[in-house]
């Protein structure tokens, strides 16, 4: 390794010539080495930093203020072959950006990116094996992955055929004077009436959906409901449901069309006496 004092040759009588220019040849071929950075700076000068291990090669910026680091001295300087590389650290895409797949001649890819939006960082963890046929990705909510089995339905010339309990929740609804009803969130309800109420009409109704509401009084009881348009009933009147305190009525109902579900009530539905 070698470094020059300057790269001016002076006026000189023949060996002390020789001596310098020896120096700044020695410097060139070195690529200006050493354990910190030469004396006589100037912008777009090659330096190889030899207090690392392996060596860095920088280069020096166009206003002179600064080093703008190369590499490596190694195997491609330390930088990702085009054939095929190993990273030891994390690589960030900005701005969306995609990774990309090609199929065999290259000529469309699958690509995975980011959302436009991420509030946060989030790693997934992928789950070390593969799972067993018919198995679906799942998250534990804290970024693990892993392989599970979800219930399938087997098709048959009829229709759907499950094998295994199939389980609908309960959406508990939210009291108000017109108590609101989505139906893309469950195909069951209940709700404790606070005081006289209307059931609204439900939104994303979709024909043929079907399910029951409880309807609960409260621990006052005597708590009326009425019904909005889109209802409809058995010889066309509307139950009058249980006013004692803590009792339960039930609604089943059926969706036949956007703008008509049909309600069955179940009245006091209790342990037999």
């Amino acid at each position: 390794m070698a470094q020059a004092v300057d790269f001016s040759l002076s006026n000189q009588s023949g060996s002390a010539f020789r001596t310098e220019l020896n120096s700044i040849l020695g410097a060139i071929q070195t690529l200006n080495s050493g354990t910190s950075a030469p004396s006589n700076l100037v912008a777009h000068m090659v330096f190889l930093d030899t207090s690392t291990t392996p060596a860095t090669l920088k280069i020096r910026n166009a206003a002179n203020d600064g080093f703008i680091t190369l590499g490596t001295a190694s195997t491609n300087f330390g930088l990702a072959a085009l054939s095929g590389a190993t990273f030891t650290g994390d690589i960030t895409l900005n701005a969306q950006s995609d990774v990309r797949f090609a199929d065999s001649d290259s000529s469309n890819y699958v690509a995975l990116q980011a959302p436009a939006t991420v509030s946060s960082n989030v790693t997934f963890t992928l789950p070390s094996a593969d799972g067993t046929a018919n198995q679906a990705l799942k998250t534990d909510a804290s970024g693990n992955l892993g392989f599970a089995s979800f219930l399938l339905a087997t098709e048959t010339t009829n229709g759907q055929v499950v094998t295994g309990g199939v389980r609908g929740a309960i959406t508990t609804l939210t009291d108000a004077a017109t108590i609101a009803i989505d139906m893309d969130d469950n195909n069951n309800f209940k709700v404790t009436l606070g005081g006289n109420r209307t059931l609204g009409n439900p939104t994303n109704v979709v024909e043929g959906q079907t399910g029951f509401i409880e309807v609960l009084q409260d621990s006052t009881g005597s708590r009326t409901l009425s019904f909005s348009s889109n209802y409809r009933f058995v010889g066309g009147t509307a139950p009058t449901l249980t006013t004692t305190a803590s009792k339960k009525d039930v609604l089943a109902y059926a969706v036949l069309s956007d703008e008509k579900i049909m309600i069955t009530s179940h009245l006091t539905v209790d342990a037999a006496s």
